[in-house]
């Protein structure tokens, strides 16, 4: 080698090893040629199912390289911002804030934690930085009801979720619940104390809601012992402190076998499949103001999709548009909303107290319609943390989806097409009249008309789910059909609905499919 070729060669391999790992200092990554980078196993995203693979193959001492679009918010030291006063955290490469109300704040682009994905009839919240979803969600760990679960995986065994990977993800994931003592004093939650109260009147049976935010925290947030974060309007921007985001349980403990790399702030295009059944995976390295500084490709032996429903379906339906990677019929079908539909009401309590000024930003309380064979819905009596006493409650309801959509690619846009109108939505809208009417009479109040498109909020997503489900367009266990070294362990498993708010949910599957998968050697590289 020729002193020309050494400077041009060891260049470009400390340029790789600079850009490659914004997080961790030094990467472990192999230079092969022209920045092609050898890894054994690729998981692209970080929330619920790519922290659970993450761990579960660290912990079988797996070298495990995770890649994630977002900022990874800890090690940057910038601060998530509340819901009154949007900083960088409020929304992804965006000129104004995306909150599903109250967008008059105009904002610098920025990688921040929160996305918002427009189609024609529906808007898709998502989560952006290392822990996903988990960074914005409100962090209600409910368990669906079991006979909907059964229903919706009829090829599962639910005694054995019941039994084993729901308390598995309950105890990994620290979810607890509030004191009701504290409940009852903390003026933070007279909004909730009002929604359980009035529900209660209508004739509806309530239920507590564990959550993932540490409540012993919350307490000393209140007594101001420690900084405040619910308290202090923190949530679908990320919360500073007190909530156990997944940068805090499940990526803490694999980081801590020292078997995981994270790179953040890398963009997964699209990816190839190689005649020797590994993949070639296209990748952009940007900054915090979304510009691509630079361009390269990792090839991998196993890949884990894990970018959330609409990032694996994206990744998927581009590789088959580009790469004519094989793709199953299946794929792109059974997706839905989670039955997510909000709504609200004005004049609640209005001439004794109202609902409060102040709103902890972590709901507690929840609606439990679901046996109704009517109108089957669970309801979250959400908060409304804007500082002012509205006399207005917000409830986010979950429906059964009883019409699924459809996702497809668009070559002219480069990106999804989605099937899904107001047909869709007809039967939940229906359950939301239902259960305004019955509120208001009961108690008063009126539909808060100003709220949404007339007080009904059809277009509003939190949780999109399907599209890639399980033992459709996977085997038993996540592995893709038609591939041997590709496999899916988020949210897109699951068809159209859970009934409850998923991420406990999408948990649990994925330690079910990570189990299996391990067992029968699917990760031996």
């Amino acid at each position: 080698m020729n002193r020309k070729e050494f400077i041009q060669k060891t260049g470009l391999g400390f340029s790789a090893l600079f850009f490659l790992n914004s997080s961790y200092g030094f990467s472990s990554s192999v230079l092969v040629d022209d920045g092609l980078v050898e890894k054994p196993i690729v998981i692209i995203g970080s929330g619920y199912g790519g922290a659970v693979a993450a761990l579960r193959l660290c912990e079988a001492g797996k070298k495990v390289c995770l890649l994630e679009m977002g900022l990874n918010w800890e090690k940057s030291g910038e601060q998530f911002s509340p819901m009154i006063n949007p900083g960088k955290s409020a929304a992804w490469l965006k000129k104004r804030s995306i909150a599903p109300f109250m967008n008059v704040f105009s904002m610098k682009p920025y990688t921040g934690a929160l996305d918002r994905i427009d189609f024609e009839h529906i808007k898709i919240w998502v989560g952006r930085g290392v822990g996903g979803g988990s960074l914005v969600n409100g962090g209600m760990a409910v368990v669906p009801k079991k006979a909907y679960f059964e229903t919706q995986f009829p090829q599962l065994d639910a005694d054995l979720f019941y039994s084993k990977y729901f308390p598995l993800a309950q105890k990994e994931l620290e979810v607890n619940l509030p004191r009701e003592e504290f409940l009852k004093s903390c003026s933070f939650y007279k909004f909730n104390r009002v929604g359980e109260e009035q529900a209660v009147k209508a004739g509806f049976k309530t239920m507590r809601v564990p959550n993932v935010y540490d409540f012993a925290y919350m307490e000393d947030e209140y007594a101001e012992k420690v900084p405040r974060s619910a308290l202090a309007g923190e949530v679908i921007y990320g919360n500073n402190f007190g909530k156990k985001s997944l940068d805090k349980t499940y990526l803490k403990k694999a980081l801590a076998t020292g078997n995981l790399e994270i790179l953040d702030l890398h963009d997964v295009k699209d990816f190839v499949l190689n005649t020797d059944h590994t993949y070639t995976l296209n990748v952009n390295q940007i900054d915090t103001q979304g510009v691509v500084r630079r361009t390269f490709k990792i090839r991998c032996q196993k890949l884990i999709l894990a970018a959330g429903t609409m990032g694996s379906l994206e990744l998927l339906l581009r590789s088959q548009h580009i790469n004519h990677i094989p793709l199953d019929k299946a794929v792109g079908q059974n997706w839905g909303n989670n039955g997510n539909f909000m709504t609200g009401r004005n004049w609640v309590n209005a001439f004794s107290g109202g609902t409060g000024f102040q709103h902890s930003t972590i709901p507690v309380g929840g609606i439990d319609n679901w046996d109704d064979p009517k109108h089957s819905f669970f309801t979250e009596i959400a908060p409304l943390p804007m500082g002012l006493n509205a006399a207005t409650t917000l409830y986010l309801m979950i429906n059964k989806v009883d019409k699924p959509g459809e996702v497809t690619f668009n070559p002219e846009t480069n990106y999804l097409d989605l099937k899904w109108d107001l047909s869709h939505t007809e039967k939940m809208k229906k359950n939301a009249k239902y259960f305004l009417r019955t509120m208001n009479k009961a108690n008063g109040g009126t539909r808060s008309h100003l709220l949404f498109h007339n007080g009904f909020g059809h277009d509003i997503c939190y949780h999109p789910l399907g599209g890639i489900v399980i033992n459709k367009a996977t085997n038993a266990f996540g592995k893709l059909n038609l591939h041997e070294n590709l496999f899916v362990v988020d949210g897109s498993l699951i068809p159209a609905s859970t009934g409850v708010n998923p991420f406990l949910t999408i948990t649990a599957l994925a330690e079910y499919c990570m189990e299996n998968l391990l067992l029968e050697k699917n990760f031996e590289v």
